[in-house]
């Protein structure tokens, strides 16, 4: 269950449980956790999906920030946690600028 938090009102608005049933579709939660044993911010493989299912809508700074809010409740409750906020995505056409980066505990 997503704890929406500051994003209550862009949850409700924005088709949030749409975007939070997405991200527990197993070839996200791959992707998103592939992104993290390669080092990378898990919300960056994500944004050529994003983009196919829901359309522009998700280039919306509030929307993206509601996501990246949403991957690190999905990847906590995974058993990993944070390793590194704020880190540059430079990969052209990806929606995100920044995004943290999420390791296993096992594998600090």
């Amino acid at each position: 269950m997503y704890r929406p938090d500051r994003f209550s009102k862009t949850f409700k608005q924005e088709g949030g449980q749409a975007l939070w049933d997405f991200l527990h579709e197993p070839t996200t939660l791959l992707q998103m956790e592939t992104a993290a044993y390669l080092g990378r911010p898990s919300i960056e493989a994500l944004s050529p999906q994003l983009l196919k299912r829901f359309g522009g809508t998700v280039k919306r700074d509030r929307i993206k920030q509601m996501i990246g809010h949403m991957v690190r409740q999905v990847m906590e409750a995974r058993g990993y946690h944070l390793q590194q906020g704020n880190m540059k995505i430079t990969r052209i056409g990806n929606i995100f600028s920044r995004g943290s980066r999420f390791v296993k505990p096992e594998a600090d």
